[in-house]
């Protein structure tokens, strides 16, 4: 895929002082992960050559980006497991799948099906074609999707455990895509995501070095994302707070630019699209040293085992 004529390289996925309504903010999210020269960006930078394209949790001195992201997947897996235990017969939900590294992950350790909904075609080729790859082609499978409308009829009571992993971001209504992922889950299934978001207490202009490059329609607050999980009818479980994880993996994004600039040059990525995002995170995490007005964490809920109550 390349990018369109009547485009601008250098601005592409430039989003400076502009956030996104729910009918315009797919558009821009294909615009920032789905363009052949972004899928490429994010590999490096942020996947470090693997298919976790996420923030990261840091246990040892020489972790970087893949290491890290890696924790993660790990970490909500075991929460996932603690909240639900997952079987091989059980088919999970993979909302905003990307390039598939959590639904690789969840299929190789369960043994379960996994379905990716992802509004990237782009990105779901790339999945599905490295759970191929990886043997796992027989239990996943990536659908194009928008998490800004209705989600299938037919999902309705289909998983047994839905995942999300820094896509709700994107989301224009957050408490109408709580309910609709309500509805798709099986009595007692599990729901584990994470997000990045603005600190308790932040404001939007805090956060400008991230919805300058992120297609976003609001951030969402964790007091805010635990209200959406009580008011969309789950059992709230835990919210995990990895917040003091994210000055590192900006800096460690960096540093994936610095390294990698001139491979990624050889694939087509510009000197300026490069820069910006130099200049984006260099300020991100600057303002986090700083005020700490990024949270990140992982959140975990149930979905009652009978209808109305919320203990189960």
């Amino acid at each position: 895929m390349k990018f369109n004529d009547d485009i601008d390289d250098d601005n592409q996925a430039d989003f400076v002082d502009k956030q996104f309504s729910k009918e315009e903010v797919a558009e821009k999210v294909l615009e920032q992960y789905d363009e052949e020269q972004t899928r490429i960006f994010y590999t490096y930078v942020m996947g470090g050559g693997g298919n976790d394209i996420h923030f990261g949790i840091y246990r040892d001195p020489t972790d970087g980006v893949k290491e890290s992201a890696n924790r993660t997947t790990e970490w909500m897996m075991t929460q996932m497991d603690m909240a639900k235990e997952i079987t091989k017969d059980m088919h999970v939900l993979d909302v905003g799948s990307g390039h598939g590294g959590g639904s690789h992950a969840m299929a190789k350790k369960f043994g379960c099906k996994v379905t990716g909904i992802n509004i990237g075609p782009g990105q779901n080729a790339m999945n599905v074609a490295k759970a191929k790859e990886l043997g796992l082609g027989h239990l996943i499978d990536a659908v194009v999707g928008n998490i800004n409308e209705p989600l299938p009829e037919e999902w309705t009571g289909k998983f047994d455990a839905i995942w999300s992993c820094e896509v709700l971001c994107h989301a224009g209504d957050k408490l109408a895509l709580f309910k609709e992922l309500y509805r798709c889950l099986k009595p007692g299934g599990a729901f584990v995501f994470s997000d990045i978001c603005g600190a308790d207490g932040a404001d939007e202009k805090a956060l400008k070095a991230f919805t300058d490059r992120n297609a976003t329609t609001f951030m969402g607050r964790p007091s805010q994302y635990i209200e959406y999980i009580k008011d969309s009818g789950f059992t709230y479980v835990n919210w995990w707070d990895g917040s003091n994880h994210l000055e590192r993996y900006f800096r460690d994004m960096i540093k994936q630019i610095d390294d990698n600039r001139e491979e990624m040059k050889s694939k087509g990525i510009t000197d300026q699209y490069l820069d910006n995002w130099h200049g984006s995170l260099s300020e991100r995490a600057a303002i986090q040293n700083e005020k700490g007005v990024f949270a990140w964490g992982v959140f975990v809920a149930r979905k009652p085992e009978v209808e109305g109550k919320r203990w189960t």
